[in-house]
């Protein structure tokens, strides 16, 4: 149903989330984000506060409190205050998602993928979160953020090597490189912390059309983005290739990478490996990619077909466009939403859109 417009309420918690302190009170202006591989804030200003408010001021502590969002009755984001700002009448804060326990948290025993211990991205992930972040659950208060922990895990997730010794990354920098150079994906909705490789669709919302959005469609042809036949090699000779050599229409277009760049210590691809990233490497790219394309932070029309639940990054949206010469029909992939509320606007919520992958397959 369309995610009519509502109003919001910031509110702060104790570590954990368990425990609310207090209501920031007037909310004179909040954001908040959900984004796919990287850390979303949230941000409140409050101008004038009541004396209740603060009295609740007065106590607050980054990396010990958390903010937590409610649009209407729905608690949409949380996570721990990392910067207050006082002013004359005025006090902002901003806080990071759940996954910023994560990014100030030293893996202090090493994770070794190397053959025979080669494993998915999705699980490494996972074994990695879940060995390190248990310090941080035995606090009081735990930080109750591997309890929601949620792994979506698919018949061809991504497999790594890597090979990391103990205290030579932060939880978040293995899990962001992988998310880089290793085909995971991740994003946060609340206090989950959502793990799944770049190709699996772990949800798909109603179609949408152009009348779904404040602003233009477009439509563009990518000659750029396309080939007929991909080609990866390691450096030491060996490659993998997918494709066809002459397309009867297109003719020949290739290209050509590098293996993913594992880390140091990391086994070298082997040749079903480098078969397979020529595969990825290749989807979507003949015929030439149309693209459905939706202008980075266009506004959704509050009457549209979405609501805020479906507004999860790394879920697909089918969009179809009716524009100049052009009837498209496209899968989108939801890459970030950010949403604001302030006197003078109102709410106002943007997205970000990618065309999502041909290969892309439903979690299984």
């Amino acid at each position: 149903m369309p995610f009519n417009c509502e109003t919001h309420t910031a509110m702060v918690y104790d570590r954990g989330g368990f425990t609310r302190l207090g209501v920031i009170d007037p909310l004179t202006a909040v954001s908040w984000e959900r984004v796919r591989d990287d850390i979303s804030f949230g941000r409140i200003t409050t101008t004038q506060p009541t004396m209740q408010c603060l009295r609740l001021l007065e106590q607050i502590e980054p990396n010990r409190h958390e903010l937590v969002i409610f649009r209407g009755t729905e608690r949409v984001w949380e996570g721990p205050i990392t910067l207050i700002v006082y002013g004359r009448d005025t006090v902002e804060i901003e806080a990071r998602d759940v996954m910023h326990y994560a990014y100030r948290t030293v893996m202090r025993v090493g994770y070794n993928n190397a053959y025979p211990n080669v494993t998915t991205t999705t699980q490494r992930a996972v074994n990695v979160l879940t060995g390190e972040l248990a310090r941080k659950e035995a606090l009081d208060p735990p930080i109750n953020v591997l309890p929601h922990l949620v792994a979506v895990h698919s018949a061809n997730d991504s497999r790594t090597s890597r090979n990391t010794a103990p205290s030579q990354s932060t939880v978040f920098e293995d899990v962001d490189s992988m998310a880089a150079k290793a085909g995971l994906d991740y994003t946060v909705v609340g206090r989950s912390i959502v793990l799944f490789n770049v190709h699996t669709n772990i949800g798909q919302t109603a179609q949408v059309t152009e009348a779904d959005f404040i602003g233009d469609v477009i439509v563009t042809a990518y000659g750029m983005e396309h080939a007929t036949k991909a080609w990866v090699n390691d450096g030491q000779g060996n490659i993998g290739y997918a494709g066809v050599d002459v397309d009867p229409y297109y003719g020949e277009w290739e290209i050509l990478d590098s293996a993913y760049d594992e880390e140091k210590g990391s086994d070298a691809p082997t040749l079903d490996e480098l078969f397979s990233q020529a595969a990825r490497n290749i989807a979507g790219r003949n015929p030439v990619p149309l693209t459905v394309r939706v202008p980075e932070g266009s506004r959704l029309n509050p009457n549209g077909a979405l609501s805020i639940a479906d507004l999860v990054p790394g879920v697909h949206i089918p969009l179809r466009a009716t524009l100049t010469a052009r009837v498209v029909n496209q899968m989108q992939r939801l890459n970030k939403v950010q949403v604001t509320e302030d006197s003078s606007s109102g709410e106002v919520i943007t997205v970000s859109m990618t065309q999502a992958a041909a290969d892309d397959e439903g979690a299984a």
